[in-house]
């Protein structure tokens, strides 16, 4: 299971490593932190600004996927947060 995020632009360029962490970016790392799961970028090394506020984690359980997302979505890093549907064939 897995949770996408979509960071606000002010976000993005810390949390790919082009500039220090801010605050908000402080506080969404530690977040996923205390929950135990990392968040990786969903297209690694895209410079594209269409793709690069796109971020994804893996979830153990929908439990943990709810929680991080009800928290997520409180952190002003945060654009928005959801449980990526499962896939289905066509």
């Amino acid at each position: 299971m897995y949770i996408i995020l979509r960071l606000k632009e002010s976000a993005i360029p810390a949390m790919h490593n082009r500039s220090p962490l801010t605050t908000e970016t402080q506080e969404l790392i530690k977040e996923a932190e205390d929950l135990g799961v990392a968040l990786q970028p969903l297209h690694p090394g895209s410079i594209d600004p269409t793709l690069t506020p796109y971020f994804i984690a893996e979830m153990p359980d929908r439990m943990t996927a709810e929680r991080l997302v009800t928290r997520l979505q409180r952190i002003r890093a945060i654009e928005s947060a959801y449980i990526k549907p499962e896939d289905e064939m066509p």
